[in-house]
């Protein structure tokens, strides 16, 4: 079993550190691998139950249990380990939105039932409220950075949507610049019904969830190609 660090361990690791030995059965590389993870691991705590703003350093290293010497190494500041948190989540949910897709198209070549799938898996990995909060609520307003990569990931989440538009509707006619606004306003529309289900403490059921965002994509899509 990996051993857990703490405060009482800094002095002893930092000795075999500067003389690049390992330590509790770990090698320099795996000792920082270890402590990304375990700052990553508390920064999805705390950002994710009292947010971004109301998180010290001290708090990380506390959760973390290792110093703050190891935090500026590992991280360098609050905002750039909320930035890795964030990417962590949304990379980990853009793959499983990816391959609920795939699955059920595979399955049944049905692209609204894909799209379906799609949006169940959505909505469940976000019945996790602190990657909820992480994803669809703390990044916004810390930075022109952050700002840059929650766009990103917008903008990587339109994509998908559009992707799958052309899939179910191959003969759709729409300028490449208004499949574009499209594809980010149906992504905003869905994060809005993600933050209220989130902030309302998921009041509605995730099927109620699905089923309403599947009509509105399918429903918008079909009317843009019947016109």
């Amino acid at each position: 079993m990996t051993r857990m660090m703490d405060y009482s361990d800094s002095s002893s690791e930092s000795g075999a550190e500067s003389a690049g030995r390992t330590y509790g059965g770990l090698s320099q590389a795996e000792r920082k691998a270890q402590r990304k993870r375990q700052f990553l691991k508390a920064g999805l705590e705390l950002f994710g139950t009292q947010g971004y703003r109301a998180t010290t350093v001290r708090a990380v290293c506390k959760e973390a249990r290792l110093t703050d010497r190891y935090f500026y190494e590992s991280c360098g500041s609050l905002e750039s380990l909320v930035m890795a948190v964030y990417e962590e989540c949304m990379t980990d949910l853009s793959k499983q939105i990816l391959a609920a897709i795939q699955s059920e198209y595979s399955a049944h070549h049905d692209p609204l039932a894909a799209l379906e799938a799609g949006l169940d898996c959505f909505y469940r990995v976000l019945e996790e409220p602190r990657i909820a909060r992480i994803c669809m609520v703390e990044l916004e307003g810390i930075s022109p950075e952050v700002d840059r990569l929650y766009n990103r990931y917008i903008q990587s989440f339109s994509r998908i949507i559009l992707e799958l538009a052309g899939i179910a509707f191959p003969d759709w006619e729409l300028p490449l610049a208004e499949k574009e606004v499209l594809g980010i306003s149906l992504i905003g529309a869905l994060r809005q019904s993600a933050t209220h289900w989130l902030m309302t403490d998921y009041a509605t059921p995730r099927p109620v969830m699905v089923a309403g965002s599947l009509k509105l994509y399918a429903g918008l899509i079909g009317l843009i190609r019947a016109n």
